[in-house]
């Protein structure tokens, strides 16, 4: 019955009355009921629904127990609710399984949230089967492929030394350094829990594990509901797996991972953006419950890390660098004060976009870029950054002991000392990395049959490994240790060519850092950039410093008082020069070396004002300096001419099977170089270089041949030879520079961002159609292939016209007695002897009659022998259509 209305704990409440008699307990009571007023508004109610909810019982009575205890028992039970639903919520507690059980037959997936491509985040391992736990701050970005771990140390190094430790998947190397003492070791990476091998590499071949992967998610998990963890609600995730071998040692049937994230609404308070579903922990059980890891997430933030968090430049010593400085101008309307206030951070972060865009190229790691320090000035800009060499080559690979290796897949075979240098074979830019194969493993074999004070070993390389190819494991094979590659990418680009690089696009001005934000484009143009060459200026004879780079190497001193006579080789449109100033010897001989317009063969260099030249006069012209009139005599200059051993590419433990016209006994691969410069009976084009061990002096066979050898092409006249070096010039070589000028019709093909030895690769080789002649574009470095050619009589209409911004450049076919000769000179002599003389004759003899002919022709033929101007003649043209 109703009762009235009172105050509950200070509720507005109807008052509900009933007397029940329980016969089944022999029990009287009086029971008093408490329902919320209709007036009354909870705090956690809803009001939208206009209802009233319990807010007491209150139960007084008594049981009749004299049965078993011979009196009465009283009874006063006050039950109070509170946070009173009026419904049942799906995600409450009480219906899920619980903590550490994984139930079967579960079929609601539920939405788990998405792991973004980049974070940080602080976690705390916990073990309870180990009794310990380990903090550590991680750094993870997917597009960098690159981990940072901050965490102690344990073990034998420095108990609890701060510890920086680096993971570079574009590399396949692990860095660990000590941020105390500065101490860095680098090491090939393994299966670690932050990677993943590649399908079918039988575990060798390693990436970066994707942010799914990283948190152990898969397709395999279930909606299990909410549970509060930390304070936090938490949406939970749960799967049944088999996969914890690289996190523990404990055997299982199965494992039961639960993923807590973030119940959406929640945002974490460290995070500068807002990123509903963060991590909040990762829970492993075993299936007999008695192991549990527990891994707890702390401030999680999808926030990109910036390249700098990953410096491992400490790693790398002086010589291990190239560092340089890179230099900007204002835009209009900013100066020092606006750009430090509003503009130089971002410059500083941006900084990569340019550098890695121009090294898009290579295989190259973020890693290997100096993270930048930029210094304003009134003027402009400053970057101070570097590039470090690649890691030693035999951290690039993985090593398996004691595996027995199918020796015939073997590509290349040398003799070695150590494994660091079959590394350094395996990788380094020559014939082991050319198109003929790419080294991609090796195997290290004892040899066993060589007496020697110190252990020997046989290199194989493969263009293969397990992770392409498992078959070259088999039960019978020779036992040695195999090495293979850690990733299938390798940035194997030295620092000094990754600078070219950088330098080449600043010098076109395509090193730009562009800032963009609500409508306002300003572009930071780089105007110029300072490499760390050596100095130029002269030693106390006034002679120039001998230079220390690989480019200056490729050159010898002429002369000490020639220079480039400019006004002479500017009368001439087939010749090309540069010059520059304030470079070292060092950047001079690289200037020339790395001339894309045309093949640099000569160059000279002024110490005091560091004056640099370089042309493209071939080196044949330099035999005789007093009566060459493209040089002068200028005291202060030095003439350089590049080294015939420089003219030609090398290919080790290889020889070429066919065209060795002449064989000569050398002493040295520098005589044979220049024997086949100075050959005159035919154009010499390659070379093979062979031991000669019956002579000691002179310890080589040298074999000329009038063929080339094309490197980027799988040769089969190019076979494996232990004792035999072969050597062959550039393509370019077949070609006569016409500089200033271009073809009349319409090309081919055309290729881009080439060099012009390149392009005369390509054309010599084309397999589409016959390569006549092509033109080179200076400014673009395009190339233009044509199948016509000025100095073949099969076309007609063909002529050049002057481009400033072209080269054209022509295959010579025309020979004098093996020599090249000039098309002019040709027409001349075939004009006097061929189509003069010999018609001459014939009409005479027809006249004079056969006795008469007879005595002529024998007289011509006595006449011609005698003169010079009047020699043998052939012509061939081996790409002729006829």
């Amino acid at each position: 019955m109703y009762v009235g209305q009172e105050v509950y704990r200070g509720i507005p409440v109807n008052h509900y009355r009933s007397c029940q008699d329980w016969s089944e307990l022999n029990a009287n009571f009086l029971i008093d009921f408490y329902f919320s007023a209709v007036e009354f508004e909870q705090s956690v109610g809803f009001p939208e629904l206009n209802v009233q909810v319990p807010v007491a019982t209150v139960i007084k009575g008594y049981i009749d127990l004299s049965a078993k205890i011979g009196r009465s028992v009283s009874i006063e039970n006050t039950y109070e609710y509170f946070e009173f639903r009026p419904f049942v919520e799906r995600k409450s507690d009480l219906y899920v399984q619980p903590d550490g059980v994984y139930c079967h037959n579960q079929t609601f997936k539920g939405e788990m949230p998405p792991i973004p491509k980049s974070f940080t985040f602080t976690e705390e391992i916990l073990l309870n089967d180990k009794q310990m736990a380990k903090t550590t701050k991680v750094y993870y970005s997917y597009d960098l492929k690159t981990i940072r771990y901050d965490t102690l140390a344990t073990g034998n190094y420095r108990q609890n030394a701060p510890l920086k430790v680096i993971h570079d998947f574009n590399s396949g190397i692990g860095y660990v350094i000590d941020e105390f003492l500065g101490n860095c070791s680098i090491n090939p990476l393994n299966n670690e829990q932050d990677s993943i091998s590649l399908a079918d590499s039988a575990g060798l071949a390693l990436t970066i594990k994707d942010p799914n992967q990283f948190f152990f998610i898969d397709d395999s998990y279930f909606y299990a509901g909410q549970r509060l963890e930390r304070g936090i609600t938490c949406d939970v995730f749960v799967s049944k797996r088999t996969d914890l071998k690289a996190l523990s040692d404990k055997q299982s049937d199965y494992w039961v991972f639960e993923i807590y994230f973030m119940a959406i609404g929640q945002v974490m308070e460290s995070s500068e953006s807002e990123h509903p579903g963060a991590p909040i922990a990762i829970k492993i059980t075993s299936s007999d419950a008695k192991t549990k890891y527990i891994i707890n997430i702390y401030n999680f933030d999808p926030i990109e890390p910036s390249i700098k968090t990953f410096d491992v430049s400490q790693c790398y010593k002086n010589k291990e660098k190239a560092e340089f400085a890179i230099s900007f101008d204002y835009p209009q309307d900013i100066d020092k004060v606006s750009f430090k206030k509003i503009f130089e951070k971002y410059v500083e972060k941006k900084f990569y976009e340019p550098m890695l865009s121009a090294l898009s190229f290579y295989n190259l790691s973020p890693l290997r870029i100096i993270p930048p320090g930029i210094k304003a000035s009134n003027n402009g800009f400053v970057i101070y950054t570097g590039l470090t060499n690649y890691a030693p080559p035999i951290n690039h690979f993985r090593r398996l002991i004691g595996v027995k290796i199918d020796l015939q897949h073997a590509v290349n075979k040398i003799e070695s000392s150590s494994p660091e240098n079959c590394a350094y074979q395996c990788l380094k830019d020559t014939a082991y990395n050319t198109n003929f194969y790419r080294c991609l493993s090796f195997d290290l074999c004892l040899n066993t049959d060589i007496v020697s004070k110190s252990a020997t070993f046989t290199c194989s390389f493969y263009n293969s490994s397990f992770s392409t190819d498992p078959s070259l494991i088999i039960e019978n094979g020779t036992l040695c240790d195999h090495y293979s590659k850690n990733v299938i990418t390798f940035d194997s680009v030295g620092k000094e060519d990754a600078f070219r690089v950088i330098e080449d696009a600043v010098l076109k001005g395509l090193f730009n850092i562009d800032y963009e934000t609500n409508g306002l484009f300003i572009s930071f143009k780089a105007n110029d950039i300072y490499p760390a060459t050596l100095d130029a200026s002269p030693d106390s004879t006034g002679k120039p410093p001998q230079g220390s780079s690989s480019f200056f190497q490729k050159f010898r001193l002429v002369n000490e008082s020639f220079d480039l006579n400019l006004e002479r080789i500017k009368e001439n449109n087939s010749i090309q020069f540069r010059q520059r100033k304030g470079v070292s010897i060092d950047e001079c001989s690289r200037l020339c070396s790395k001339e894309l317009a045309f093949r640099c063969d000569v160059l000279t260099f002024e110490p005091i004002l560091k004056e640099c030249k370089w042309s493209s006069i071939s080196i044949d012209f330099f035999s005789n300096l007093d009566g060459n009139s493209y040089v002068a005599k200028k005291d202060g200059f030095f003439l350089y001419l590049r080294d015939i051993i420089s003219l030609f590419t090398e290919f080790p433990f290889t020889t070429a099977t066919r065209g060795d016209l002449i064989e000569l006994i050398v002493q040295n691969k520098e005589e044979c170089a220049y024997e086949c410069t100075e050959e005159k009976s035919f154009k010499c084009k390659s070379f093979n270089l062979c031991d000669n061990p019956r002579d000691e002096k002179f310890k080589y066979r040298c074999l000329l041949s009038d063929k080339h050898i094309h490197v980027d092409e799988k040769n089969p006249d190019l076979i494996y030879s232990p004792t035999c070096k072969h050597f062959t010039r550039e393509s370019i070589d077949d070609f006569k520079l016409v500089a200033g000028y271009q073809l009349n019709v319409n090309p081919q093909a055309t290729y881009s961002n080439t060099s012009v030895e390149r392009c005369a690769s390509v054309c010599s080789y084309m397999e589409a159609f016959v390569c006549r002649s092509f033109d080179y574009m200076v400014n673009t470095n395009d190339c233009w292939l044509f199948k016509e050619n000025v100095k073949d009589n099969i076309h007609t209409n063909v002529e050049l016209v002057l481009n400033k911004n072209s080269n054209h450049y022509s295959r010579e076919y025309l020979t004098e007695n093996g020599m090249n000769l000039e098309v002019d000179a040709l027409r001349k002599i075939n004009k006097k002897y061929q189509t003069g003389t010999l018609a001459l004759v014939s009409i005479i003899s027809l006249i004079m009659g056969s006795i008469l002919s007879m005595i002529i022709v024998w007289y011509a033929v006595r006449m011609i022998k005698k003169r010079k101007d009047l020699p043998v003649m052939s012509y061939s043209n081996p790409n002729s259509q006829s």
